[in-house]
């Protein structure tokens, strides 16, 4: 199989044991990753940009203002991600991710797993590096939520053209509608759809400086069963993702750097075959790493 049709989990030998054992991994609660703020981001600069638009265009008053208080009064999400490399064998991911002479690489169909994920409506995608797609990303949110959110009684052209006092009037009016009136669930449903996509959409976006993993995640929002690990100074909470339950799902093996590569391979091959994974192909690293 092409390598652009694979995707590539690092772990431990003790990861992979536990998937071997579980035919699962694990995604781990955004607020307990070793960057916490990473999910925050992206709700700051919605509400900077929403800030924007309340500031400069009067016909979007009302509903900027809704959206900017909407923001402003959401919990934080519980989100839960799993992540993948487009890149095998990659010496930042051996540095980073794995146990100095025991790391092993998971590579995964990509197509399969993408199966998984709308079979069981978690979103999958390609993380985002750069600020300005992050950006175009939330305008496209912002303008799908206005779609959604009750029309004015005015269009632009015919609000423009009212004289200030009844333009306040309008506003008012328009006010009292979305949170009082006729328009209060239409307002309700658009707010909460926009905090179900940008509660989905934060999770995917890192700082550039980490673009060489080209990452992918898989995205779980409010898991039906949580459990706990130990982490280095308190518990994470994380969901257990069943992929290979699918055993076709697992393709690869790659063996990080080792003292004992020719041994650290024998092992996980019959590892592999005595858990059901016979079809998976085992090679070794060839980047002369040592941190063991």
């Amino acid at each position: 199989m092409d390598d652009a049709q694979i995707l590539f989990h690092y772990t431990s030998q003790a990861g992979l044991l536990g998937v071997l054992r579980s035919n699962g991994v694990w995604a781990s609660h955004t607020g307990f990753l070793n960057d916490a703020s990473e999910c925050s981001h992206a709700f700051d600069l919605a509400k900077s940009m929403v800030g924007t638009i309340l500031d400069t265009d009067d016909y979007l008053d009302v509903f900027s203002w809704e959206l900017r208080r909407f923001l402003q009064l959401m919990r934080a999400p519980e989100i839960y991600v799993t992540s993948f490399s487009e890149k095998p064998d990659l010496l930042s991911q051996w540095r980073g991710y794995c146990p100095g002479g025991s790391g092993v690489c998971i590579g995964v169909d990509k197509n399969l797993l993408n199966g998984f994920c709308e079979e069981n409506g978690f979103r999958f995608e390609r993380c985002i590096y750069e600020r300005e797609e992050l950006e175009k990303k939330l305008h496209e949110l912002i303008d799908e939520c206005w779609k959604k959110f009750p029309a004015p009684p005015l269009g632009r052209a015919e609000y423009e053209a009212l004289p200030v006092v009844k333009a306040v009037q309008f506003s008012e009016e328009y006010r009292e509608l979305v949170n009082f009136g006729g328009g209060k669930l239409e307002a309700d449903a658009a707010l909460k759809w926009f905090g179900n996509e940008l509660t989905q959409l934060a999770p995917l976006y890192k700082n550039e400086g980490f673009h060489e993993e080209a990452e992918w995640r898989v995205v779980v929002h409010k898991p039906e069963k949580i459990e706990f690990r130990v982490g280095t100074s308190c518990l994470i909470p994380y969901s257990e993702l069943k992929i290979f339950d699918s055993k076709d799902m697992f393709r690869q093996l790659i063996i990080g750097p080792s003292p004992n590569q020719q041994r650290s391979s024998k092992a996980a091959k019959m590892a592999l075959e005595s858990f059901g994974f016979d079809k998976v192909f085992v090679w070794s690293s060839g980047i002369p790493f040592n941190n063991w």
